[in-house]
């Protein structure tokens, strides 16, 4: 698949066309987004989260992770190609009793937080079932989709708090970055507004992935269909200074990546957009770290956060690949954690030198040390 160059696509009137949040009468709804009743599970989550990073901390005598990252399938009817993940599939995927009984002990060992993603999650037709059963486990359930089948396999929204659509340009640009010609882009919009009607509370961020497929330009259009359709924004990056040389198709992986200077540049764009009242929900803390071209920070991540495998297997942040004797068809998840291996990889990653680009790992970090400009600057997505 051919990768558009930055000039080839015009936007502004794709843009133009999406105006969902103005009535029949043209007048503009009160934002969805704003502080209201309906948050304060969202705050709940949040004092919830506060309290577990205080007892991982100081309180445990080893690593008592709480966020549950679980790719429920590898599976995909896209074909990105800053793709990790498409290069590595396992048919093995967890059926819905296992995984229910998986979350099941998320809950006993006081997850509280969940990622939900793939491969494409909703090609499941059983994801609701999943999506309910980190809900009534307790977790405060994410998601990630390309937004193909938002509207047939919907009744997710019932038990999903938050959604993530990925979006990376406006209109037919989006679907050649996606691999996925069929109307992707469109799909994806009309999926966002069902569920703005139908599933209310459920917050929906678009989550735009920044490669050298996308520039300054439309970034800023990727804002502006964000605040026209009154949804959040989230930036993710493609970059990494880990070497997976080993890995099938690393080499068109670090061909989409920006350079340092190029990120700069493009970070401090996407500051600008967010300062003047767009609604970017990256933190300053992390843009900040883009921006001054830093390379190392202490990484806490694995002490916060498990990611597991579609057929069940644990995953190393650092190489990506699977610790297959740490599979929760093979143990239950309270002994993994006890396991010597998952402690040895817990305490090792705060000596990680690799650096590597990740939003949630920065952040994370940044907070486990009580570093006070994350603190300020999550605090501040917080309450907005």
């Amino acid at each position: 698949m051919g990768c558009p160059t930055e000039t080839e696509f015009k936007t502004e009137h794709d843009i133009q066309k999406i105006t969902t949040n103005i009535d029949e009468n043209n007048v503009i709804k009160e934002s969805r987004n704003k502080m209201s009743t309906d948050r304060l599970r969202y705050f709940g989550h949040l004092i919830g989260g506060l309290k577990s990073v205080l007892y991982s901390r100081f309180l445990a005598k080893t690593p008592r992770p709480f966020t549950f990252s679980h790719m429920v399938t590898n599976k995909c009817n896209c074909d990105c190609d800053f793709c990790f993940w498409k290069y590595h599939t396992n048919e093995e995927e967890l059926t819905l009793p296992e995984i229910q009984k998986l979350y099941a002990q998320a809950k006993k060992e006081g997850f509280m937080n969940s990622i939900l993603w793939g491969g494409e999650p909703l090609l499941r037709q059983d994801f609701t079932e999943i999506a309910k059963a980190s809900h009534d486990n307790g977790m405060y359930t994410k998601m990630a989709t390309n937004g193909w089948y938002l509207s047939e396999n919907h009744e997710f929204g019932n038990y999903t708090d938050l959604a993530f659509v990925s979006i990376d340009a406006i209109g037919e640009k989006h679907d050649i970055i996606r691999g996925n010609r069929f109307g992707l882009y469109d799909r994806a919009i009309n999926g966002i507004d069902f569920h703005k009607k139908h599933y209310p509370k459920m917050r929906i961020y678009i989550c735009a992935t920044v490669s050298t497929v996308n520039d300054a330009q439309s970034i800023t259009d990727i804002a502006k269909l964000c605040k026209d359709m009154d949804i959040l924004l989230y930036f993710t990056i493609n970059k990494s200074n880990q070497d997976f040389a080993e890995w099938s198709g690393f080499d068109k992986l670090k061909q989409l990546e920006r350079d340092e200077n190029q990120l700069a540049e493009l970070a401090r764009h996407i500051k600008t957009l967010k300062h003047s009242g767009y609604p970017i929900r990256n933190s300053d803390y992390f843009l900040d770290y883009l921006i001054e071209k830093k390379n190392y920070y202490e990484c806490h991540w694995p002490q916060a956060a498990m990611v597991f495998y579609s057929n069940g297997d644990l995953l190393k942040c650092y190489d990506r690949q699977p610790v297959s004797n740490l599979n929760v068809r093979k143990m239950s998840l309270g002994d993994i954690i006890k396991s010597e291996e998952f402690i040895n990889i817990a305490n090792q990653c705060k000596d990680c030198k690799l650096a590597c680009v990740g939003n949630y790992a920065l952040d994370c970090s940044g907070l486990w040390r009580f570093d006070w400009p994350a603190i300020k600057s999550i605090a501040q997505i917080a309450i907005t």
